[in-house]
């Protein structure tokens, strides 16, 4: 592992770098800043759960073209241009007058934040990667959840201190600076290679769908609902989280202290996730890969405890850890990687469809119930289906 990292640093730091960056257009970030919208723009939950799911929805419809230029584009004017367009939506940000400006601001944040840092990462480590694309998934994907530990801990310390406008013109400031300067030495000692030792039974290479070829294929509806499920979950529990809170009577600094379970669980998530697809595939493991995530609802719909806060936030941790790395090597797997970043693009376009869906969804039945467990319930039967359709897909040649 250790002879790997070395070897692969530069390309490792890069793919790590950028998944850390896409915080800032998650929706565990965004929804820190709920509360403030919603009071500043006398917004409901359905109302501000509508305006996301859209702004969303357009960012997807946005990141089919937009995904698809890494095939072609350079890698460095790529990831540059990305920056600086994340940069100037936080400083728009930290401006906003109106619900429409509002909308535009959530619209770029999730293109360029969750949308396409996290398309990039992904597929780069998955396109430069063989043999041991686990273990590169892994390791970048480490970016997700390191910035699933500061950011939130950050922005509630900067919200109670300077307030949520200048948290944002700060976010700004520190994504052109900070970014900007690791990124252009990286690209400045550039030495990324592709992996040449390979010793699968398939040479990868080899396998060349096109995007238009995998929507024919049969088994790709089978798995895909599966591979999204946690963008679903997790994106409509975090987004209503500090409404959630309120109905359990939990903090805004249990939230804070829930996310470092939740990012640590994730790096727990994708270490043994990574290890187990270079040992049995992505497609031998996504059948069962969210039972974790099955056992911890049970347990929420039994308790409001504080720890069970910290259980739950744990498990979203690390189903998503599985998620991320398993459904990334999965794809790669069926599909090959020459026209893995078309391909990708579009499946990021599911993903974020997938989590436009659920705020708009979970904040009717939070406005209709005041009460999680309608939420909890229809978690568990999801899981349970879209199991059993990826067990049953995986017999499939």
């Amino acid at each position: 592992m250790f002879n790997f990292i070395y070897k692969n640093l530069n390309l490792l730091f890069f793919g790590f770098l950028i998944a850390f960056a896409s915080g800032f257009g998650q929706t565990f970030f965004i929804s820190l800043f709920s509360q403030d919208f919603r009071d500043t723009f006398e917004l409901t939950n359905t109302e501000f759960g509508s305006l996301y799911s859209i702004a969303t929805v357009l960012s997807a419809i946005t990141i089919i073209w937009a995904g698809k230029l890494i095939d072609t584009v350079s890698l460095r004017k790529y990831t540059l241009a990305i920056i600086l367009g994340l940069s100037i939506t936080c400083l728009m940000a930290s401006f906003v007058f109106s619900v429409f400006f509002l909308f535009l601001v959530i619209y770029f944040l999730r293109l360029f934040g969750q949308g396409l840092m996290g398309h990039t990462s992904r597929t780069t480590m998955a396109r430069y990667f063989n043999t041991n694309r686990g273990k590169a998934l892994a390791i970048s994907g480490f970016g997700f959840s390191v910035g699933e530990i500061i950011y939130p801990a950050a922005v509630v310390f900067l919200l109670l201190t300077i307030g949520w406008r200048l948290t944002w013109f700060s976010s700004s400031i520190f994504i052109l600076i900070f970014f900007g300067i690791f990124f252009y030495f990286i690209f400045k000692i550039n030495n990324f290679k592709k992996e040449n030792d390979r010793d699968e039974k398939i040479d990868l290479g080899e396998i060349s769908w096109r995007r238009r070829d995998v929507l024919k294929d049969f088994k790709f509806y089978m798995y895909l609902p599966l591979s999204l499920l946690m963008s679903f979950t997790v994106t409509g529990f975090l987004f209503h989280q500090v409404y959630i809170a309120e109905i359990k009577s939990w903090t805004l600094i249990n939230l804070a202290q829930g996310f470092i379970f939740y990012a640590i669980s994730g790096i727990i998530g994708s270490i043994i996730s990574g290890i187990l697809i270079d040992k049995l595939t992505g497609r031998k493991l996504i059948p069962i890969h969210l039972l974790p995530m099955l056992a911890i609802f049970i347990v929420m719909l039994f308790s409001d405890h504080v720890y069970v806060l910290y259980l739950y936030m744990a498990g979203l941790g690390l189903s998503n850890g599985f998620t991320e790395n398993i459904s990334n090597s999965l794809w790669a797997e069926m599909y090959g990687v020459k026209n893995l970043g078309s391909i990708k693009a579009m499946l990021t376009f599911f993903g974020i469809m997938a989590s436009a869906s659920s705020p708009f969804l979970y904040g009717i039945i939070l406005d209709q119930t005041s009460s999680i467990n309608t939420l909890v319930y229809l978690s568990l039967i999801l899981i349970i289906l879209f199991s059993l359709m990826g067990y049953f897909s995986k017999k499939l040649k």
